[in-house]
C-alpha cells in the first residue's frame, strides 16, 4: 500500500516475495532490450506495456531493487505512467534505508520525480501520479516537520482525486481513512498550530475514517495489516471487543515488508495492553 499524516505511521507497500533468483533475472531480462526511445505522439517508449507489466510485478512481490533497475532509465522521461511508477520504487528503497539522511535524500528525489508525473499527466489523468503525490507530499511533510505536514494537508485533494479516475484501489481508500483519522485523533498542540495555519483547520471523525478503511476492506478483504489495526484503532473509542478482534487480525496476517514489521509489533503491544495472552493470538 502508505504516508504519516500529522502523527501516525502507515504506508502503501503491498506484495509477497515469491520469486526465485531465475525468475528475477528472467524478468529483468524481459525488459532489458524495450528501449528509451518515446513516441513523441503518446510520449510512451517502445514495449510501454510490457515495461508496467513487470515493473508492477516486481514491484507488488517487493522485489524493489530489481523493479528499479527497470524503472531508473526513465527517469529523463516524459511518460506520467512510468515516473510515478518509479517515483513510488524511489520512496520504497527509501524507506528501506536505515540510514536516515540517505532515506531523506531518496524521498525527496521520488517526490521530485512525482511532481513530473503529474506535470505530464494526460487529459484522462493519472490516478498513480495523484496517489504517490499525496503519499509523498506527506512523507516530506514528514521531514519538515508538523507545520508543513498540516499545511500539506491538502494531499486529500490528491487521493480524491485519484478515487476519481480509478475507484477500487483499496491503498487509496485506506490513505483517506488514515487522513481522516488524523484529524479526529489530533491533540491539543497541534490543532494550535493547524488554527494558527488555517481560519478553519481540516477536520474529521473518527466514524469517518472507519467509513474508508471498511471501504479498504470491502475492496480486498485482509489486504493489508496497517488497515486493519487502524480498524481496530478506531474500535478503541467505544468498541472493545472489535478492537481487540482488529488488533488479533492484523497480528496474524503474513509480515512482508519494514511496515508490516512495525504493525505486527503494535498490534502485539495493544493484545498485551488488553491483558490478551499469547496462546489467544498464536
Amino acid at each position: 500500500k502508505l504516508p504519516n499524516f500529522v502523527a501516525i505511521t502507515g504506508t502503501t507497500s503491498l506484495g509477497i516475495a515469491f520469486f526465485g533468483k531465475s525468475e528475477e533475472k528472467k524478468s529483468a531480462e524481459n525488459v532489458e532490450n524495450a528501449g528509451i526511445s518515446e513516441n513523441l505522439a503518446t510520449g510512451k517508449p517502445k514495449n510501454f506495456d510490457l515495461i508496467v507489466s513487470n515493473a508492477d510485478e516486481l514491484y507488488d512481490n517487493y522485489l524493489i531493487d530489481n523493479c528499479y533497475n527497470i524503472l531508473k532509465k526513465f527517469e529523463n522521461s516524459q511518460c506520467s505512467e512510468l515516473l510515478w511508477r518509479l517515483a513510488r520504487v524511489v520512496c520504497e528503497k527509501g524507506k528501506l534505508c536505515k540510514d536516515q539522511k540517505e532515506r531523506q535524500k531518496l524521498i525527496l528525489e521520488a517526490y521530485e520525480i512525482v511532481k513530473k508525473a503529474l506535470e505530464n499527466e494526460d487529459r484522462e489523468g493519472s490516478f498513480g501520479a495523484h496517489k504517490w503525490y499525496a503519499i509523498l507530499l506527506d512523507y516530506v511533510g514528514e521531514i519538515e516537520g508538523n507545520k508543513s505536514r498540516i499545511e500539506k494537508s491538502f494531499v486529500k485533494e490528491h487521493l480524491e482525486k485519484a478515487l476519481s479516475i480509478f475507484e477500487h484501489d483499496p491503498t487509496t481508500w485506506h490513505i483517506l481513512g488514515l487522513w481522516h483519522y488524523s484529524f479526529a485523533n489530533m491533540g491539543y498542540a497541534t490543532r494550535m498550530v493547524a488554527k494558527a495555519i488555517f481560519a478553519t483547520p481540516p477536520a474529521s471523525t473518527y466514524q469517518e475514517a472507519l467509513h474508508y478503511f471498511l471501504k479498504a476492506e470491502e475492496i480486498s478483504p485482509g489486504f493489508y495489516s496497517t488497515n486493519t489495526y487502524y480498524i481496530g484503532e478506531v474500535y478503541e473509542q467505544g468498541q472493545k471487543q472489535e478492537a481487540i478482534d482488529a488488533f488479533k487480525q492484523s497480528f496474524r496476517m503474513p509480515v512482508v515488508t519494514s511496515d508490516d514489521a512495525v504493525i505486527h509489533k503494535k498490534a502485539y503491544e495493544k493484545l498485551k495492553k488488553y491483558g490478551v495472552k499469547d496462546a489467544e493470538v498464536v
